[in-house]
């Protein structure tokens, strides 16, 4: 019985996963910033809500890969390079003068070459995950569940 169910519940659950991976990012969803900021550092809630609307970006991913690449805003590179994006220079992490800055960036970067044209997460894993595209998605697919739900 118990396999029955959770076979059941996959064949239910993997249509959606699927909707939601390859929906595009490039549409603003409108989010209460007051329930995100329950999800994210204090006083980031309205970082990623305006950052996806000046770029027309939907927020929860834009605030889900900030949350993968940073490692819950953990890492090293978040504390002390400011850098919530997980964003490369060619000498290595690229610093920003505040975590904010980092977040503006690369939403101003999701509407740039390489990744104009490109409009799911499956088309922009690997460009922004160059080494492991798949596990990326995956990732930030959690982190969007975790911090807004699926679409």
């Amino acid at each position: 019985m118990k396999k029955w169910v959770t076979c059941y519940f996959l064949m239910l659950g993997l249509p959606l996963t699927i909707h939601a991976s390859e929906s595009s990012f490039r549409q603003f969803r409108q989010v209460d910033p007051a329930c995100l900021e329950k999800k994210v550092p204090a006083g980031y809630g309205k970082v990623f809500v305006e950052a996806g609307r000046r770029n027309n970006i939907d927020p929860i991913l834009l605030a889900a890969i900030s949350a993968h690449e940073s490692g819950a805003w953990k890492s090293r590179a978040a504390r002390v390079k400011n850098n919530w994006m997980g964003l490369m220079a060619r000498s290595g992490t690229k610093r920003f003068a505040a975590s904010q800055d980092s977040i503006f960036y690369a939403a101003q970067l999701l509407n740039r070459r390489p990744f104009v044209g490109r409009n799911t997460l499956s088309q922009i894993a690997s460009i922004y995950c160059a080494t492991n595209p798949s596990y990326w998605k995956s990732c930030v697919l959690e982190w969007e569940r975790i911090l807004g739900g699926r679409r």
